[in-house]
């Protein structure tokens, strides 16, 4: 793994942030190509993205510290420190789901339209972006002696935590069932019957294989005995799932 891809005039340009950023830009792109002819111009959902990425890492970041706490009373400004790593996903869509029903709200267009525009694209970011976090050794899996097991590289945090304990890429597994979601949203978003439908489809589909990957993770956030991504997501999916029927059974 290399969590340093490579260095220029002593700057070091790290794997993850160059995989956050092309999945940005992927996912930009893709959320322009849907919004072909719709309400939403190529120029406000640029600038909506602006906003939205700082939103979702101050997201992610406040995610992480309340499922953690405990790791801040003596150092609360550790909280502030997000180079340090600690950001999570969950709270990067949590974040941009309040904001971006603010943000469209005053433009005053529809929330649920985009969401069906925006989350092939998000998809398709986070896919991505685990490609990034495979590379710097980070949301990795339970130790394997399949072979598909990997062992990171010294100084990554998986190494930190197992050594050369061969792991499960948890990391890949879930950019490979990132791109499968992608895949049905597309269809969805071709024969969808009423507005939110195909963002509702995500939360469904991204909270199911969450769970299910948090089987295999090992440094996942806790709450008591519970995995907080487990609790999180499983609300999520019975929530997004009961908005879809009831949706659906509008339309017929």
């Amino acid at each position: 793994m290399y969590p340093v891809l490579f260095t220029v005039a002593g700057v070091q340009f790290h794997t993850w942030g160059i995989f956050v950023t092309l999945g940005i830009l992927a996912g930009v792109w893709l959320t322009i190509r849907l919004a072909k002819g719709s309400e939403f111009s190529a120029d406000k959902i640029q600038e909506f993205i602006i906003y939205g990425v700082v939103v979702g890492f101050l997201g992610a970041r406040a995610w992480e510290v309340l499922f953690s706490l405990g790791d801040y009373v003596n150092e609360p400004w550790r909280a502030f420190m997000l180079w340090q790593g600690g950001l999570s996903i969950q709270g990067a869509v949590a974040a941009n789901v309040v904001f971006s029903w603010w943000f469209f709200h005053r433009e005053k267009l529809s929330y649920l339209k985009f969401a069906d525009i925006a989350v092939p694209g998000l998809i398709l970011g986070q896919a991505i972006g685990r490609i990034g976090c495979f590379f710097n050794g980070d949301a990795y899996g339970k130790p394997t002696d399949d072979w598909y097991g990997v062992i990171y590289k010294s100084g990554t945090s998986a190494f930190s935590a197992w050594g050369a304990t061969p792991l499960v890429p948890a990391e890949l597994m879930e950019a490979g069932l990132d791109i499968v979601i992608l895949a049905v949203l597309l269809l969805v978003f071709k024969k969808r019957k009423f507005d939110g439908q195909v963002g509702l489809t995500y939360f469904v589909l991204y909270s199911l294989i969450r769970f299910g990957l948090e089987f295999l993770r090992t440094d996942s956030l806790m709450v008591g005995n519970f995995k907080a991504a487990q609790i999180t997501a499983l609300a999520t999916a019975f929530i997004a799932s009961f908005i879809w029927l009831w949706k659906m059974n509008k339309v017929r």
